[in-house]
């Protein structure tokens, strides 16, 4: 079995944000795509991990049996929990995979993205017209809708929202710089998309075009921030585990 200090590391994350099983499992999901646990292996029993996590037994409870569900882990009873074999087309393990490949390119465009966009919700706060607020809110809406059409029309809507966020902004220089990533980010639009967990998504863009449409600054960085640091967070703690803190979100988070 793979060390438990390596097993802390990797799942030993910010676990805030979102609802805590789906944070955990997420973690731990990770931590068997980069190889500190593989198939076959026995997770600590349930007191020694939620230690280690720092979390309520009630939630990791939760969090493994969703695991189980989707056949991650076997849970054995009398003998403990087990790491499967992953099934090949599960998106997310090919996603985890993906990051695990992509490493420090994909976090440090990620974290240009993140500055960027914070910046420009801000400033749509302030610079948006009416018309514009309530062309972003018909093309959130238009993105919640495209959960019924498929990975292309979530990607296009999605790709449409946010750079109708930057462009608000009306900042010529930001938008500048913004644009060339747009095809950079298309494959992880495709990846993250495709996850269980996407129409999640529908509820952050609610809350970044609501804050906006408040003309609250500070609420619209933070929207975006929280919104982008989830996905930075999981890359983070595949190619690089136990690296990323609640310091750091939190550090970010202000300076935006």
């Amino acid at each position: 079995m793979s060390d438990n200090s390596q097993l802390t590391s990797g799942l030993q994350e910010s676990l805030s944000r979102r609802p805590l099983p789906d944070v955990i499992a997420e973690r731990i999901t990770a931590t068997i795509a980069n190889g500190t646990l593989t198939p076959g292996d026995r997770l600590p029993s349930e007191p020694v991990l939620a230690k280690q996590l720092q979390v309520g037994r009630t939630s990791l409870r939760e969090a493994l049996r969703k695991l189980a569900t989707l056949g991650v882990i076997e849970i054995v009873r009398g003998k403990g929990t087990f790491v499967c074999e992953p099934p090949p087309e599960d998106p997310t393990t090919q996603y985890v995979q993906w990051s695990l490949d992509q490493g420090f390119a994909l976090s440090e465009l990620l974290e240009v993205r993140i500055g960027l966009e914070t910046t420009a919700a801000g400033l749509a706060c302030t610079r948006a017209s009416d018309e514009e607020l309530g062309e972003l809110d018909r093309l959130r809406a238009e993105h919640d809708k495209a959960h019924d059409s498929g990975l292309d029309a979530l990607v296009r809507t999605d790709e449409a929202l946010h750079e109708g966020i930057v462009r608000a902004a009306h900042n010529v220089v930001l938008t500048g710089m913004y644009l060339p990533l747009v095809p950079q980010m298309t494959e992880f639009r495709r990846r993250t998309l495709s996850l269980p967990r996407a129409q999640q998504r529908s509820d952050d863009h609610r809350y970044i075009t609501d804050a906006i449409g408040r003309r609250d600054p500070e609420s619209a960085r933070r929207a975006v921030a929280e919104h982008l640091w989830i996905f930075y967070e999981e890359v983070r703690a595949v190619a690089e585990p136990g690296e990323v803190t609640g310091t750091e979100v939190r550090s970010v988070a202000a300076f935006v």
